[in-house]
């Protein structure tokens, strides 16, 4: 308990990396939420995946002399930011599209996936110095996370968990009820465009400063802990936020003390949680609760 306390102290080494991760736990599952609502939780295996091949490619740039962002690691990070959202951004539009087309939704999300995969190697061929990098975001090394970028995470996350709860009546309706939205005077493509815009941010940046395995399992396993105990869209998103920066910070205690890599223990320790609540659920059911 000591040691967890520390661990929340504005001196401690890691106060960045600790608050970030928990920031990460925390916003994520909101946005997850509407994945497992809208039943599209292959995207959420697909998304990180293709945001970390953007990440890939702008090493790729790199490693080829491209100088658009040039200015030193600075410039390296924001070129990554940017090739991230932008593969993340497009993948969005094309599964949108997809799904309005009404075709094979799992199909073509797990050939995606399976592409982006696929790039995130080749991309590197050209720039083996960002092989290091890729192993540390795929074991999600939020540690090293600077203060100023750890403000800029926070603004951002911000940002997004007040447009996550301003719409969410708006976001509730057309994931949900689509036809009733329409005859509510909804505009339904301007609301999914938003949200899409929301999960191609959250996916970026999180695969950015978490990696991909746990942008995943933060998108996917807190909203499935939380259903089982939700009486509404609102508890849904309240209890998956909480699950997400319990396990966020959990996570980080269990990785700090016993050295463990943080992204891993951060999933485990989410499944666990999981699997303590469906279980749960169960016996009360059983008990008539």
């Amino acid at each position: 308990m000591t040691t967890l306390l520390d661990m929340l102290r504005p001196s401690f080494l890691l106060c960045h990396a600790v608050y970030g991760s928990m920031v990460v736990g925390f916003v994520v599952p909101l946005v997850g939420s509407y994945f497992l609502l809208r039943r599209l939780v292959f995207w959420g295996v697909a998304l990180p995946e293709v945001s970390a091949a953007g990440i890939s490619c702008a090493f790729m740039l790199q490693g080829l002399g491209f100088t658009l962002l040039a200015g030193g690691e600075s410039g390296q990070k924001h070129l990554a930011i940017l090739g991230s959202v932008v593969f993340t951004v497009a993948a969005i539009v094309f599964l949108a599209y997809t799904e309005q087309r009404g075709g094979v939704p799992e199909g073509r999300v797990g050939s995606l996936y399976a592409l982006a995969g696929a790039l995130a190697i080749l991309f590197l061929v050209w720039n083996p110095g960002g092989e290091a990098e890729m192993l540390g975001l795929l074991k999600g090394e939020i540690v090293t996370i600077s203060g100023h970028d750890f403000r800029a995470m926070l603004e951002v996350f911000g940002l997004v968990t007040a447009a996550m709860f301003v719409f969410q009546r708006e976001f509730t309706l057309v994931s949900y009820d689509r036809d009733m939205a329409v005859t509510l005077g909804r505009n339904v493509l301007v609301w999914d465009g938003l949200l899409f815009l929301i999960v191609g941010i959250t996916v970026s940046l999180g695969v950015m400063t978490a990696g991909p395995l746990v942008i995943f399992g933060f998108l996917v396993i807190p909203p499935m802990a939380a259903l089982p105990w939700a009486r509404g869209m609102l508890s849904f998103c309240l209890l998956a936020s909480l699950v997400g920066g319990f396990c966020a910070l959990g996570g980080f205690y269990l990785s700090f003390t016993r050295d463990l890599p943080l992204g891993p223990v951060i999933v485990c320790l989410a499944c666990a949680v999981l699997l303590v609540s469906s279980a749960l659920r169960k016996l009360l059911r059983k008990a008539g609760c």
